[in-house]
């Protein structure tokens, strides 16, 4: 007996063969694993060669003219098609980008400069948690101080009535309203409050706000994230819809310019989605007795108070609005933020804390309330 050369024993995965096909061995030069292949039908199937894990087998052939007899080992291959192979290397192989790091590297390259802060921001979250919690941990820090600093003006200064003085006063810090109006959809309109013009301007960016996650959002506040995830959950978004999503990001502004520690405004950050919003709060609410252009005083933060008050009443249905909710989002004190819904004819409810619009017809006069005269 004699041993002779290898045959191969091959199996098919999913299917079998009818014999009409070409059967090769190759064999890799740097004396890797042999591999079994079968080409039929324009198809290719291969398999690694390979021995019994358990026992080896050999096939026994009889020479019928010498009558000896031929052990040939047997080694065998289970084949598949080339298409699976080529479907588990694809899953193996990594992209180069995700989509969202694609949409981040363009918004990078070609985007403007508010585009590349924005994706400075994320990449700085993404990489570091320490960023976040550093935010956070500033964020108590100020709301702590402001408040303490908003208690002790509070309690240092005397209470007044309204005179006539400071009527003009309120009328400079009010966005404008009707003060005969029948209709709560009429007491204020979204372009007087904000502008038509800024409005027209804003439809990308609405759009743009509305095909992103909530969450991902450039939002300092938790409040307005659910504002905007509120809208995103009603599917299709109306006319109606897309106009509140631009209130939001002008209301975004306002909360970091009421926010805001520095007492210039022209260099600081106010919106992380456009700058559009940003130089029109810098221009109108700057403080117009100043001589120096971009301070900011009392007036500034008090006008940007009542139209934030003013814009959360005009994104919700019911035209009200918690109390609590925008104590928490302004890290204003509730009394305070109560004085100044009360002059753009937003009350609490009886026994509640929700502040509602109410018909300037209907609104008591302002009483006791904190002096609202010019203060430097």
């Amino acid at each position: 007996m004699t041993i002779t050369p290898c045959v191969c024993l091959v199996k098919f995965q999913n299917g079998s063969f009818d014999g009409n096909g070409e059967f090769a061995v190759v064999a890799p030069k740097s004396g890797g694993k042999k591999q079994a292949l079968v080409k039929a039908g324009g198809q290719f199937y291969a398999g690694e060669l390979k021995g019994g894990e358990e026992y080896d087998t050999y096939v026994c052939i009889r020479d019928k003219e010498t009558g000896k007899m031929h052990i040939i080992p047997v080694e065998q291959a289970l084949l598949s098609n080339h298409v699976y192979k080529k479907l588990e290397r694809e899953k193996r192989k990594a992209p180069l980008l995700s989509r969202e790091h694609a949409n981040m590297k363009l918004l990078k390259e070609f985007g403007g400069r508010k585009a590349s802060r924005y994706v400075d921001n994320q990449e700085k979250m993404v990489v570091n948690v320490d960023v976040v919690r550093q935010d956070l941990d500033e964020t108590v820090k100020s709301s702590t101080l402001r408040d303490q600093e908003e208690g002790q003006e509070e309690g240092n200064e005397s209470l007044g009535d309204v005179s006539a003085t400071n009527e003009e006063y309120l009328a400079s810090i009010v966005p404008k309203f009707d003060k005969e109006a029948t209709n709560l959809d009429r007491v204020f309109l979204p372009e007087d409050v904000v502008g038509s013009a800024l409005l027209d301007r804003l439809e990308e960016e609405a759009k743009m706000i509305h095909a992103k996650a909530a969450t991902t959002l450039p939002f300092k506040s938790d409040y307005l994230k659910e504002c905007v995830a509120r809208i995103q959950s009603k599917g299709i978004a109306s006319k109606q819809d897309f106009l509140h999503i631009k209130l939001i990001i002008y209301m975004d502004a306002l909360r970091n310019l009421i926010s805001l520690r520095s007492r210039q405004i022209q260099k600081a950050e106010l919106s992380g989605i456009t700058e559009k919003v940003e130089n029109d709060i810098k221009r109108r609410f700057a403080d117009p007795n100043l001589a120096k252009r971009g301070a900011r005083t009392n007036y500034t933060t008090e006008k940007a108070l009542t139209h934030f008050i003013v814009l959360a009443v005009l994104i919700s249905d019911k035209k009200e609005v918690d109390l609590n909710v925008l104590s928490q989002a302004l890290a204003t004190s509730k009394d305070r933020i109560k004085q100044y819904a009360h002059i753009v004819n937003v009350l609490p409810k009886s026994r509640s804390d929700i502040l509602a619009l109410r018909l300037p017809s209907k609104v008591p006069a302002l009483k006791t309330a904190s002096r609202f005269k010019r203060k430097m």
